[in-house]
């Protein structure tokens, strides 16, 4: 779209890439429930696009040589609105999906010490961070 298309038909564009966002924000979050790896990163890619669209909506609008009647047109406030609210609920689902990530991030670090445990006890350590090491370092440094 051009700065000079119809502002009408930018904020219409802006709640359509809103809208889809936010369905792709509820599709990846069952995706990362159901822990496919491969679809995760394909959807992040898809919503780092939509969000670059947006930002270039965002910009055109801003841009547009009619933007003050986004204060004064009832139904350009209302559209504004909505769109904000949706905004507003994708900010949202963006997060827990963000925290539903890092806890089975944290659930597979688990596992894998709970693996790394069960393969060799006398050879797990822990870092200064307190994760599990399967190194074979405790005292092979040690002269004597």
């Amino acid at each position: 779209m051009s700065p000079t298309a119809p502002l009408t038909t930018l904020i219409e564009q802006q709640r359509e890439c809103v809208q889809a966002l936010q369905t792709l924000l509820e599709q990846e979050a069952n995706v990362i429930a159901s822990r496919a790896s491969d679809d995760i990163d394909a959807m992040a890619k898809q919503k780092q696009t939509l969000i670059n669209e947006i930002q270039r909506n965002d910009a055109q609008i801003s841009r547009h040589p009619e933007r003050d009647s986004l204060n004064h047109d009832e139904s350009l406030r209302e559209h504004v609105s909505a769109i904000q609210r949706c905004l507003s609920a994708c900010k949202q689902q963006n997060e827990t999906n963000g925290i539903i990530l890092q806890r089975a991030s944290l659930s597979i670090h688990r596992l894998r010490n709970l693996f790394q445990e069960s393969g060799g006890k006398s050879e797990l350590t822990y870092n200064q961070d307190g994760n599990a090491s399967g190194r074979k370092t405790l005292g092979t440094n040690v002269k004597a």
